[in-house]
C-alpha cells in the first residue's frame, strides 16, 4: 500500500512539472502587437535563462524585470511546447524627429526606438533633440512629463512646433506666442503659468514671448 502511495505522490508531482515548466528552449515569447515583438524578443533574449522555465505570469514579469508589462497570456501545447504573449499596452507618448520615434513608458521610466508611430498614440513632433538613438531616448524620457502637459492641454495651448536649444525647451503657439520652458522640471505650474497668461485679454491675440523658466513666474520680455 505504502507503494502504490508513493508511486501516486510521484506521478502527481510528475503531472504538476509537467504543467507548470516547460524547457526553455521550446518556449516562444512574443508580443501582443506587431511593433511590440522586436522589443518583447529583445527584452526576454536580455534576461538570463534556465534549462526550463516556470509557466506562471507572475515570474515572467519577475524575469522580464522593468519592462512594462500590462497583460501576459501563457498557452500549452503538447508535449512540450508553450507560447507566451507579452503585452506592453500603449505607450504613454510617442516623441518623433524625423525618421526617429520613440515611445516613453512614464511610470516604468522606460523608452524604446520603434519604427513608427499607431495611430491611437499621443505624438508630439521635436527639433532640435540628440540625432543619437540611446540619447534622443533620453532626452525624450526627460521631457515626457512636459510633453504630455502640452498634449492634455492642447485645447488651450495649440502647439504648433516644439524644439530644444542650449536654453532648453521652447514651444510656438498657433497664434505666435512662443512659451520658454526651459528644463522638464515643474512641469505642471509652467503650464498652468501659461495658460493663464494666454487668458489674460492684454495678449490675446498678441504674438508674444513668455518665460516660464523661473519658478513662479511668468516674464513677458520687453519687446516680445
Amino acid at each position: 500500500m505504502k507503494t502504490l502511495t508513493r508511486v501516486a505522490v510521484v506521478v502527481t508531482l510528475l503531472g504538476m512539472l509537467y504543467w507548470l515548466v516547460v524547457p526553455t528552449g521550446r518556449l516562444t515569447v512574443q508580443g501582443a502587437a506587431g511593433w511590440q515583438a522586436p522589443l518583447v524578443q529583445q527584452a526576454w533574449r536580455g534576461t538570463s535563462h534556465g534549462v526550463v522555465t516556470l509557466l506562471d505570469k507572475r515570474a515572467v514579469a519577475t524575469r522580464l524585470g522593468n519592462f512594462p508589462v500590462a497583460a501576459i497570456a501563457i498557452s500549452r501545447q503538447r508535449p512540450w511546447n508553450a507560447t507566451v504573449v507579452v503585452d506592453m499596452g500603449e505607450p504613454d507618448l510617442a516623441v518623433r524627429q524625423g525618421d526617429k520615434t520613440g515611445i516613453v513608458y512614464a511610470r516604468a521610466g522606460a523608452a524604446y526606438l520603434v519604427s513608427g508611430a499607431e495611430k491611437s498614440w499621443g505624438l508630439v513632433d521635436v527639433s532640435g533633440f540628440p540625432s543619437d538613438g540611446t540619447a534622443f531616448l533620453a532626452r525624450s524620457l526627460e521631457f515626457a512629463p512636459m510633453l504630455l502637459e502640452l498634449v492634455h492641454c492642447n485645447g488651450q495651448l495649440p502647439v504648433v512646433a516644439v524644439s530644444l536649444s542650449a536654453s532648453g525647451l521652447s514651444v510656438r503657439l498657433k497664434d505666435g506666442k512662443r512659451l520658454l520652458l526651459g528644463d522638464g522640471s515643474d512641469c505642471v505650474s509652467k503650464i498652468q503659468r501659461a495658460v493663464a497668461v494666454l487668458q489674460m485679454p492684454d495678449f490675446k491675440g498678441k504674438a508674444v514671448t513668455v518665460d516660464l523658466r523661473f519658478a513662479g513666474q511668468a516674464v513677458i520680455p520687453e519687446g516680445s
